[in-house]
């Protein structure tokens, strides 16, 4: 259910390294008051865009706050279709894996009884203990420096007890010595919720509704124990069509079982992971010393972030610290920051991440916009159109020469764009200039790269990694990927690289892969500046098949969440009668339509 993350693989937590933070004084009244008003026209700015948001599909719920004031708590969309309940600050939903801090919190608190120390080995709290795991301590499971990986053939519903759980994470080989690396796992956090109920006697929930909830009037927060009523749990959606909520999967009498426990599931409402964020803040939970252990950079996550106890950190100019964490199943996503300098808190909720996935940058566009008053992306306004004037655009519009062509279909009465052939994967998805042939070259690389993975080969993948990654970890990750794909495509038959993009200072290309039963994508990231380096695989992929919006009768834009920038495309009658697409870029590019 949860994000994962392995060495290589590019993560999707939201950095805030590059905000320029403002400095916060007691100055004079009249100082004080422009802050008020600045504030005032941030938060109606931010409703604003997110009312945007909404008419092209985004549902949730954001919550902003500065010291004790909240400064905006609302709901956009549904939270349920079927009954036409809308989001609101009280709606109940999974926060995936931010469940992680409060596990983290837990143990600080037994320590903080003497129960446990972080430096604690596993072999104190398990019998039967590998060899090669009985190195491994507490801190490590907090950090995921341990080593361990999930057992994949175990997920989030299986009924597995804690014993069988445990044996089989343990029957797992090391991904590498424990404290030599960082590699996210939900068996890490998952193991140490089997700790704390061996401790407390008390099942996972029980111990954190009693040790760190309801002391700071955090009632609405859990698995099972807080009385919500069905009325106000979120419900997902994927493809239009209804998911459900995790509430309604196989669960124990105590809660999830432990492919889920004490790593992801709990709920929560925005509301109440404010009260969660300011008892932290007010050290109302933990000690300051424990608090010190609870938010430090501990290992590096391979880029510009560190993970501290289930929360990753990052650093803003002048050293201010970030803490922020997000989790989520592909249905449902959840993402928190706390910036404790400036006092600030923003928490949102979504329950449309796989139909609309704005929120996948939402929080970093808010803080953005909170801390360093910068703007939020333009969003032009939607139209309404007949579907019947929809229609009538579909078709393939083809570029000059070798250029390949844009493929304009319906799917009920929604009209999407994608690009056919090299040249105008990169004029649909580019966003920024990359130097000539630059692209092409890595469409090459990746195909070489691919081939010879299918074949066994993983020399080129370990040279495109600056030979960062053993070639034995590339083995693994490998048959992951094609394990995944073939448990839901079948068979892999072919592949072909679709393309490579200049997105927001990087480039990604993406392989389709063909398998018996359907079709697979995966982005890949390469390093910006540097010759066929690769970044890792993209969480969130690339967005190939993008919906067209309509401004105007004849005027579209793309829409992929936010992630990029919108695209404007035109539709006008071209000279032979035909009809004519014109794509905004460095220049207009025009495509004609096949049979006019």
């Amino acid at each position: 259910m949860q994000r994962r993350s392995f060495g290589f693989i590019y993560i999707g937590l939201l950095f805030f390294s590059f905000f320029v933070f403002p400095a916060y004084s007691n100055g004079p009244a009249r100082e004080n008051a422009g802050k008020t008003e600045d504030t005032a026209r941030t938060v109606e700015d931010t409703r604003i865009y997110l009312s945007r948001l909404e008419k092209i599909g985004f549902a949730g719920v954001i919550l902003v706050g500065r010291g004790q004031d909240v400064l905006l708590a609302e709901g956009f969309g549904l939270a349920d279709r079927e009954r036409s309940l809308a989001w609101t600050p009280d709606t109940v939903s999974t926060i995936g894996s931010i469940t992680k801090q409060f596990t983290a919190a837990a143990v600080l608190k037994l320590e903080e009884g003497g129960r446990l120390k972080v430096s604690d080995s596993l072999r104190l709290y398990f019998e039967d203990v590998p060899e090669d795991k009985k190195g491994i301590t507490l801190h490590h499971l907090l950090t995921h420096s341990s080593g361990l990986s999930d057992p994949e053939e175990i997920g989030d519903w299986s009924p597995v007890p804690v014993d069988e759980y445990v044996r089989r994470v343990f029957a797992r080989p090391l991904l590498f010595q424990p404290g030599n690396g960082y590699a996210y796992a939900n068996a890490n956090f998952s193991l140490l919720g089997a700790i704390i109920e061996k401790l407390s006697g008390m099942s996972y929930e029980a111990f954190l509704r009693e040790r760190l909830l309801l002391p700071s009037e955090i009632k609405e927060t859990g698995y099972l124990l807080p009385k919500w009523g069905k009325e106000r749990l979120a419900r997902g959606y994927l493809a239009g069509k209804l998911w459900g909520t995790v509430l309604d999967r196989p669960m124990a009498s105590d809660g999830p079982y432990w492919g889920l426990r004490a790593n992801g599931g709990l709920h929560s409402t925005a509301h109440d992971m404010f009260r969660w964020a300011r008892a932290l803040l007010a050290g109302r939970v933990l000690s300051a010393g424990s608090m010190e252990k609870y938010w430090a950079p501990h290992v590096s996550e391979g880029g510009d972030t560190y993970y501290g106890y289930g929360w990753s950190i990052a650093e803003g100019p002048g050293g201010t610290k970030i803490v922020t964490h997000n989790g989520g199943n592909g249905i449902f996503f959840a993402d928190m920051a706390i910036v404790p300098e400036a006092d600030l808190v923003i928490f949102l909720m979504t329950n449309v991440i796989a139909e609309n996935r704005a929120a996948n940058v939402l929080l970093e566009q808010i803080g953005r916009r909170f801390i360093a008053g910068q703007a939020y992306p333009q969003i032009p306004e939607v139209v309404d159109l007949d579907e019947t004037v929809l229609k009538s655009l579909a078709g393939i519009y083809r570029l000059p020469g070798k250029g390949g062509a844009f493929r304009l279909t319906m799917d009920g009465p929604v009209l999407y764009i994608e690009a056919e052939g090299h040249i105008a994967f990169d004029l649909l998805n580019s966003v920024e200039d990359s130097e000539p042939g630059r692209l092409e070259k890595l469409n090459g690389l990746m195909e070489r790269i691919i081939s010879a993975n299918r074949n066994g080969d993983f020399s080129l993948m370990f040279e495109a990694y600056g030979g960062r990654i053993p070639v034995e970890r590339l083995k693994v990750r490998w048959a992951e990927l094609t394990e995944d794909i073939e448990a839901n495509r079948g068979r892999i038959l072919k592949h072909d690289v679709l393309g490579s993009a200049r997105t927001a200072g990087r480039e990604e290309t993406v392989v389709r892969f063909h398998g018996e039963r359907g079709i697979a994508y995966r982005t890949y990231v390469w390093a910006p500046g540097e010759e066929g380096r690769l970044r890792g695989m993209s969480i969130r992929g690339l967005t190939v098949r993008l919906r067209l919006y309509p401004s105007s009768q004849r005027d579209f834009f793309t829409w992929d969440g936010g992630i990029r920038p919108p695209k404007t495309v035109k539709f006008e009658p071209g000279r032979d009668g035909g009809m004519r697409l014109i794509i905004s870029g460095k220049t207009e590019q025009a495509a004609v339509r096949a049979g006019g």
